[in-house]
C-alpha cells in the first residue's frame, strides 16, 4: 500500500521488500489501482491564459504553409520550362488508407506489442521496470501471483496509454525479458479516445491488417469500446 510523503514528493510503492517511486498522484491510492497523473507545478499566467500559444501554433501552421506555397511555385516555373524533375515539389496530399507513405524508416517506432511464451501466456513478469522508466506515465501494470512457481509474477492488467506515449522506446530497453516491443506500425489513430487505450489482450494481438467488406483496416479493425 502506497504513502503519500508530500505533494512534489510523489508516493512510494513497496513491492518484495524494495521501494519503488511511483508519479506523483493526488489523492488516495488503492493498491492495483490505474491512476490519472498530473502536473503538480503551478501555470504560469501565459499558460493559464493560452492565448500566447495559441497564436504561436497559429504562426508556426502558417510558416509550414507558406513556405510549401512558395516550393510549389519555384517548381511551377521550372515545370513550365520542361524541367520540372530538375526542382523540388511541395507537401503533397496523399489518400490514406488507399495511399502509403514509402519514406517510413525500417526502425521507426510506431504500435507495441507484448511477447507471448509457447504457450501464450505473456512473457511479461509484472517487474514495473517499463512503467518506471517510462517518461510520459503512460504504463500501468496489475501484476498477480502466476500459477508456475518459477515465474513468480505476471501481468493481471497492462494498459498502455497509447495517447500519451511519445514513441521514446524505454520501455522496450529497460524490459529484462524482452517482453514488450514496438514495431514499426504508425497505424494508432482512433475515432474515440476511449480505445486509445491499448489493454493486455490487445497487445497480444499482432494482426497487421484486416480486410472486412472491402474495408482496410490497417494495424486491425477498430477496436470496440
Amino acid at each position: 500500500m502506497g504513502t503519500q510523503r508530500g505533494k512534489n514528493k510523489g508516493f512510494e510503492n513497496l513491492v518484495d521488500g524494495q521501494v519503488l517511486p511511483q508519479p506523483a498522484y493526488q489523492g488516495e491510492f488503492t493498491e492495483g489501482e490505474i491512476v490519472q497523473y498530473y502536473n503538480p507545478e503551478s501555470m504560469t499566467w501565459a499558460e493559464r491564459i493560452y492565448l500566447p500559444y495559441v497564436l504561436a501554433g497559429l504562426g508556426l501552421t502558417a510558416k509550414v504553409f507558406l513556405r510549401n506555397m512558395v516550393t510549389w511555385f519555384v517548381w511551377l516555373t521550372y515545370w513550365v520550362r520542361g524541367k520540372g524533375a530538375e526542382a523540388k515539389r511541395g507537401a503533397t496530399t496523399i489518400y490514406y488508407p488507399h495511399e502509403m507513405r514509402p519514406d517510413f524508416s525500417p526502425v521507426n517506432r510506431g504500435k507495441h506489442i507484448l511477447t507471448m511464451r509457447d504457450n501464450d501466456d505473456p512473457q511479461c513478469v509484472a517487474c514495473y521496470m517499463c512503467a518506471t522508466a517510462c517518461p510520459a506515465f503512460c504504463i500501468h501494470i496489475v501484476a498477480g501471483e502466476h500459477p508456475d512457481p518459477a515465474i513468480e509474477k505476471y501481468p493481471v492488467r497492462f494498459d498502455i496509454e497509447i495517447d500519451k506515449c511519445i514513441f521514446c522506446g524505454y520501455c522496450e530497453e529497460a524490459c529484462p525479458v524482452d517482453a514488450i516491443r514496438l514495431t514499426t506500425d504508425v497505424h494508432l489513430v482512433d475515432y474515440k479516445r476511449e480505445r486509445m487505450v491499448y489493454d493486455r489482450e490487445y497487445l497480444l494481438t499482432w494482426k497487421p491488417t484486416y480486410v472486412e467488406e472491402e474495408h482496410v483496416y490497417p494495424g486491425d479493425r477498430p477496436r470496440k469500446s
